[in-house]
């Protein structure tokens, strides 16, 4: 049998029959559990498998099913995710994000689920260092019970990125009132994926975990899908790509909701894996929620990509600084990657308890940007201090376009 020619039409058909939807009505659980088959022979117990190895693992529940019995009990339940591309979604009805939280709308609500909420953050182009900085206005804001981290194709391997990632799980882990946390891995088409390094750390502090990066390997491996069944490019889910996700999320529900409660959740170690303590409690600074010290040459207002909140140097010879000042341990800038060739460097002065500990630079022109937001580290320190930033100009470059889309900090 050529499983993928029957794709399209059996997951049409799941799709029509409401499968992703939570057809077994409120408060129903859409699976008793499945079973490994040995020689699958149709989309379906390939699908059945892929499902399987897909739940790297369930974690400690408790959390979860507390989110679960709210939402059944008709209590406001906030879902939320954050991610990059990939849960932002070229089409927002038809995303992963969409699509599973409609299959816990519709399952676990009360009703017609009208007291689940959908929270997308997920925003093109960014790594967990960014996410980091974000989480509190993008995520903890919006009083989550329940939150997707997804960046498995977006980071890289590195111990600052590792630090960002796990700040995440710390921040949303300590936060009232408890959300549970579940980690997504995602894989690009030749197979790379940063979820070696993400499942320790979710083994780590048992959370759980759903890899559509090794559900969707198996599939691969076995001929029963080719990649272009799943994206058409290196690594969007299309439609149907993103259907498959879903349901391997839909199956992450069910087998947490079937599974007995846990009697505690897992106590939080002590000691982090990294220096988590760098991006910890991160807060953004805006023009909707910060004041600058001294405006200078810039005016409010930016267009970086999700980024409008921000400052914009006027395009002249005046070279004015813009000033910030207030009380914190380490310290960031949240810049665009622009294309035109106006844009040239942005450049901070940055002080420390009056010391000037720093000048750090960052070139906004990239070839072929499209305004997707950066960020650089101004200063770190695991003490709590004044800062002074002055952002202008590089000297000889000051007829220039430059934008600050945001600054950030810790403590």
């Amino acid at each position: 049998m050529n499983i993928r020619k029957i794709f399209a039409c059996l997951l049409t058909f799941t799709l029509s029959m409401g499968l992703l939807s939570g057809c077994g009505g409120p408060g129903s659980s859409a699976s008793d559990g499945l079973e490994w088959i040995d020689d699958p022979s149709s989309w379906e117990e390939y699908m059945n498998n892929a499902k399987i190895k897909s739940l790297t693992s369930l974690g400690n529940t408790l959390r979860l099913k507390n989110a679960i019995d709210k939402a059944r009990s008709g209590k406001d339940v906030n879902v939320c995710y954050i991610g990059g591309s990939i849960t932002e979604g070229d089409h927002l009805d038809t995303c992963y994000a969409n699509r599973s939280f409609n299959y816990f709308k519709d399952t676990f609500g009360k009703g017609k689920g009208d007291n689940v909420h959908y929270f997308n953050a997920g925003i093109s182009g960014t790594p967990s260092n960014l996410g980091a900085l974000r989480f509190e206005k993008d995520v903890l804001n919006n009083q989550p019970d329940i939150v997707f981290i997804e960046f498995a194709v977006n980071d890289g391997d590195d111990d600052d990125t590792r630090a960002a990632y796990e700040s995440m799980i710390l921040d949303a882990l300590n936060y009232e009132p408890k959300p549970a946390v579940i980690l997504l891995f995602a894989r690009m088409r030749e197979g790379w994926t940063s979820q070696g390094w993400k499942k320790e750390i979710g083994a780590y502090y048992d959370l759980p975990m759903i890899s559509y990066a090794d559900g969707i390997t198996y599939l691969l491996d076995e001929g029963a899908m080719k990649w272009e069944d799943f994206s058409n490019d290196y690594t969007h889910p299309h439609a149907d790509g993103n259907a498959i996700v879903a349901e391997m999320i839909a199956y992450f529900f069910d087998e947490a909701d079937r599974t007995a409660a846990p009697e505690a959740e897992t106590e939080i170690p002590a000691e982090n894996m990294y220096t988590a303590s760098y991006f910890r409690g991160a807060h953004m600074l805006e023009k909707t929620n910060a004041e600058p010290k001294e405006t200078g040459s810039w005016r409010k207002g930016s267009n970086g990509f999700h980024y409008e909140d921000g400052w914009t140097k006027q395009y002249s010879e005046e070279n004015d600084p813009l000033v910030f000042e207030f009380e914190g341990k380490s310290a960031y800038v949240v810049y665009p990657a622009k294309g035109e060739t106006t844009f040239t460097k942005l450049v901070c002065d940055v002080y420390f308890n009056g010391e000037l500990v720093g000048t750090k630079t960052f070139d906004e022109h990239v070839a072929d940007g499209w305004g997707c937001p950066y960020t650089g580290v101004l200063h770190r320190s695991f003490n709590s201090g004044s800062y002074r930033l002055e952002f202008h100009a590089e000297a000889g470059s000051e007829k220039s376009d430059l934008q600050l889309l945001a600054v950030a900090y810790t403590g």
